[in-house]
């Protein structure tokens, strides 16, 4: 028989997300070790509860939204050195371009049809120069 410490990552995972060998052995560990049993259970019983859970709708209590933005507005703090409002723009701007430059690749990828090996490879060539983006010239 295994270890209970050998045993615990294997209490969280459904039956189907384990090898038929993980399966067995966690039943047999969970048969004979009544703390990893109840660990197992209490495991079972979340899983269950957010499976019933994905398909609840609730509307939010009245006021909700309200209570949100004053929090929100409380919160929010004075910041007047232009130094910091910059860098945050910049941050902000260089997220932006990240997630705008990763759609249009997964975009090009997704349309670019597969090349049939009849097809000619693009030749490389070496010891080009590699193009520098105008604000890193700028500086």
């Amino acid at each position: 028989m295994m270890s209970c410490h050998s045993i615990r990552p294997l209490l969280p995972a459904r039956a189907e997300e384990l090898t038929p060998f993980e399966a067995r052995t966690r039943a047999e560990h969970v048969a004979a070790c009544a703390r990893c049993a109840a660990e197992a259970a209490a495991y079972s019983r979340l899983g269950h509860a957010l499976a019933v859970m994905a398909d609840l709708e609730v509307d939010p209590a009245d006021g909700t939204l309200e209570r949100i933005l004053v929090a929100i507005g409380r919160r929010r703090t004075g910041v007047t050195d232009p130094r910091v409002l910059a860098a945050a723009g910049s941050a902000g701007a260089l997220v932006a371009t990240v997630v705008v430059a990763r759609a249009v690749r997964h975009r090009r990828r997704a349309r670019r049809p597969t090349r049939p090996a009849s097809w000619p490879r693009r030749p490389r060539l070496p010891n080009l120069p590699v193009p520098t983006p105008a604000l890193a010239r700028a500086k």
